[in-house]
């Protein structure tokens, strides 16, 4: 009887020592190629503050190697490397991944700006509305879901899966305009020193939410992160983060002033919370 004893003492020391090393595990993300025009931070910061609030003692670590979005989700779902990852809601993703549907940038990467070339803004200052803009040719990463949305409304849409090269095909004039959320085209714009300029009428619209994605088999850790953003949001936190990472980036934006061209998307899934108010941004 006293070895069932100590038996039984070790058993729950060993699953002690997991459980401590499960709550205190570091969570890698992927290291995005252009980290410094990418808005990494604000997603890091967000998720950390998160992690503090459901109690979890998770720190948050970037891959070694920068990866595009298409291999990052795939590493994810393969539990290859990638712990987490914040991308653009689509069906098919969140079949294959599990997500925390609170869309971090409160849906503003569904508001595009144009990043062009200084001379293409006559030409699109014409553009009022869908059928104007399905005669261009519009730049995008191939595989993105944005790509699709934009096929989905009769865009013409050129691309490659590098955000890097898309800037090149747009120095070549392969297409008159890279849309970009108007929460990345600023940093991008200083980044490309001059030789790019942000188109000043038009602003595409469709509706998208980017969330934290975890692997399926997560399912506790990805509610114990939906728990600590809802917090946040009702502390008003949440917000206060949002506006002090973007509030500037929405000042330049002027969303109210410019043209909206209202886009279908059909790769929202019908589980996107679009009925709270409170997590979108309304300009």
């Amino acid at each position: 009887m006293r070895y069932l004893w100590l038996l039984m003492i070790l058993v729950g020391l060993m699953v002690g020592v997991k459980t401590a090393v499960a709550a205190s595990s570091t969570l890698i993300y992927p290291r995005q190629a252009m980290e410094n025009t990418v808005d990494t931070d604000y997603a890091v910061v967000l998720l950390s503050r998160a992690l503090q609030e459901a109690e979890l003692k998770h720190s948050l670590q970037p891959s070694r190697e920068t990866l595009v979005q298409s291999r990052a989700l795939k590493q994810l779902q393969l539990g290859d490397g990638i712990d987490v990852a914040w991308s653009m809601t689509s069906t098919e993703r969140e079949s294959a991944l599990q997500p925390v549907r609170i869309p971090i940038y409160k849906g503003l990467y569904g508001w595009r700006l144009l990043m062009i070339k200084p001379e293409s803004q006559a030409q699109l200052t014409q553009v009022n509305n869908l059928s104007d803009l399905t005669a261009l040719t519009l730049l995008q990463g191939r595989g993105w879901p944005d790509t699709h949305v934009l096929q989905a409304n009769g865009v013409r849409v050129a691309g490659t899966p590098h955000t890097e090269d898309l800037f090149d095909m747009l120095q070549r004039q392969r297409g008159i305009a890279f849309p970009r959320s108007v929460l990345e085209i600023w940093r991008e714009h200083d980044y490309h020193q001059g030789r790019f300029a942000v188109e000043t009428h038009l602003v595409l619209y469709y509706p998208t939410a980017l969330y934290y994605f975890f692997r399926p088999s997560d399912t506790s850790l990805a509610n114990e992160v939906e728990k600590g953003l809802r917090r946040l949001l009702e502390t008003g936190e949440f917000d206060r983060l949002f506006m002090q990472y973007h509030g500037e980036d929405l000042e330049k934006a002027k969303l109210h002033q410019r043209t909206i061209i209202p886009l279908w998307n059909p790769l929202l899934p019908a589980q996107t919370p679009l009925e709270q108010d409170n997590l979108w941004y309304r300009p």
